[in-house]
């Protein structure tokens, strides 16, 4: 089992001036270099006053939502049963504004594209959702996964939901790593085509990246005084090999990665909803492991055949990660209402919807003739 240590502050100070030296070095990195592209378009920016318009209302009413909710987190307010279902109904309207101002954009562009810009093409209005989902579920995977490992379900046993001993904020810490550094490994390994090896090194990168990633997280853990079980480490590296298996099927084309891995965080999420023990919670974990390759994918296929318009296209999907700030909250308010672990039925729904998104931008990008 892991190893109890306590997290001082000085230890989080010291992780972000760390992650912030790294950042600067990154920008010191570009500002210096010569051998960057000089990339300058000669092609007159178009205004995009519909879409703008659409937006500046969407940003009204989560502005309106999430002002009201931060005010009942101030010391005077009585957390009573109105004030939390105000939160929820308010979480969901916030939702319900974004879902609706991407099927309104998609169903007016559609009919006049003119005053839409960027938003014309289905392809990326989806895409928007897309992204909103994808940072969401990313995110509300392991925020919630913390209060799961915590909450007591039995108390002469001392369980959590899962069947598992209940953890602390320190005991905590090390799964939680656990999910970042999934992302970390995916990551590694979309990074192995920008090299350009041979097939036959490539194949053998696939498999021995994900695993000196896993290694590099755990020896981490190690230095900071926390260890995993022999178990624990088997669940994780099966993990892992459950990755691997669906880089070789989706042999690098967008599409193909994003139906396999949307699947694969459908199961995951399914398998830890029904199951307990080490099985649900490394269930839970994949997700991070099957998050870690979708944003290319996505990014990728949402700006595809937008030509002039792939700036403005590429701004209004990096403004969707506000994905991240409304479902992780939405799924703490249901898990307050039902229970933490069924709170994650949330978790499955963005991966069918990633999935829905993979099959129709691939019908509407082969309709317009755009490569992908």
């Amino acid at each position: 089992m892991i190893k109890n240590n306590e997290i001082t502050l000085t230890t989080v100070q010291l992780l972000y001036l760390g992650v912030g030296a790294l950042f600067l070095i990154a920008a010191a990195l570009f500002h210096f270099s010569k051998k960057l592209p000089a990339l300058k378009s000669d092609t007159p920016f178009e205004p995009a006053n519909k879409a703008r318009n659409l937006l500046v209302v969407l940003t009204l009413i989560i502005v309106a939502c999430f002002g009201y909710i931060f005010s009942t987190y101030s010391g005077n307010t009585e957390v009573t049963e109105s004030v939390e279902n105000i939160r929820l109904i308010l979480l969901f309207v916030a939702l319900v504004a974004v879902i609706g101002s991407v099927f309104i954009a998609n169903s007016s562009a559609s009919k006049k594209p003119e005053g839409w810009g960027a938003m014309k093409y289905p392809q990326l209005v989806l895409g928007m959702l897309a992204i909103f989902t994808y940072v969401g579920v990313e995110v509300t995977i392991q925020s919630n996964l913390g209060e799961l490992l915590k909450t007591v379900a039995d108390k002469i046993n001392n369980l959590n939901p899962l069947g598992l001993p209940v953890l602390n904020d320190a005991g905590i810490a090390p799964f939680i790593s656990l999910y970042w550094g999934g992302l970390m490994i995916g990551r590694w390994v979309g990074a192995i085509t920008v090299f350009n090896p041979s097939k036959g090194l490539k194949k053998a990168l696939l498999i021995i990246v994900p695993y000196i990633a896993f290694a590099v997280i755990l020896i981490a853990n190690r230095a900071g005084g926390k260890s995993f079980s022999s178990d624990e480490i088997l669940f994780f590296a099966i993990c892992v090999a459950v990755q691997i298996a669906g880089f070789f099927l989706a042999k690098d084309n967008p599409v193909r990665t994003l139906k396999i891995f949307s699947v694969l965080g459908m199961l995951g999420m399914l398998i830890g909803l029904f199951t307990t023990g080490n099985l649900a919670l490394f269930a839970f974990l994949s997700g991070g492991l099957f998050c870690s390759i979708m944003w290319p994918c996505i990014f990728t296929l949402s700006i595809a055949g937008l030509g002039k318009y792939t700036s403005q296209g590429s701004a209004f999907l990096i403004m969707m990660i506000l994905g991240g700030a409304i479902i992780p909250p939405l799924q703490g308010k249901l898990a307050d209402i039902f229970n933490i672990q069924s709170s994650y039925w949330v978790a499955v729904f963005c991966f069918v919807y990633l999935l829905f998104y993979a099959y129709r931008t691939k019908k509407v990008l082969d309709k317009q003739g755009v490569a992908y």
